[in-house]
């Protein structure tokens, strides 16, 4: 089954919109179980931080090492998929779709592996080693395989960054 991952929003885009409908909310996570094969991470959300109880309590599983995504970042990846579930029972899942575009890269069908390409990582790589070229090229390829908006946007940043410093 294909999926775009345009139609889900980053966990990001949910966490700006919560804090500004609630700047005294609060946003907390916890490892509730970790091993040498899987991490499993408790969001709670609260409106007012003063508040004994959490508003939403939502929870993320990842298998370490299971995907390219995981094999470095298993820990980051389990906490924001948490977080962006936590926030999506508050409504904060603007394009109708619960899970987040980060949980959504996950599961990418075989035909779509161009989508778990790091394209950032290779981008800031770049801007780091000043290859405007390189850059070039990045940007290219990601056109021609038709990344989101947001990766191009991304990508074009690290090449200003690289022609500045």
């Amino acid at each position: 089954m294909a999926f775009n991952l345009d139609d889900y929003e980053p966990v990001e885009a949910r966490i700006t919109a919560f804090w500004q409908k609630y700047p005294e909310g609060r946003i907390h996570t916890e490892i509730v179980l970790i091993n040498e094969q899987q991490i499993v991470i408790k969001a709670s959300v609260w409106t007012d931080r003063e508040d004994p109880r959490p508003v939403t309590i939502d929870f993320a599983q990842e298998t370490i090492g299971a995907t390219n995504i995981t094999k470095n970042s298993w820990l980051e990846v389990c906490a924001t998929s948490a977080i962006g579930r936590a926030l999506a029972d508050l409504d904060f899942a603007k394009k109708g779709k619960r899970p987040s575009r980060e949980e959504m890269r996950k599961v990418a069908p075989a035909d779509n592996v161009i989508q778990l390409r790091d394209w950032l990582k290779e981008a800031e790589t770049l801007a780091t080693a000043h290859d405007l070229e390189g850059l070039r090229g990045l940007y290219a390829d990601a056109v021609k395989r038709k990344v989101t908006p947001d990766t191009l946007t991304s990508i074009k940043e690290f090449a200003e960054k690289a022609k500045t410093d």
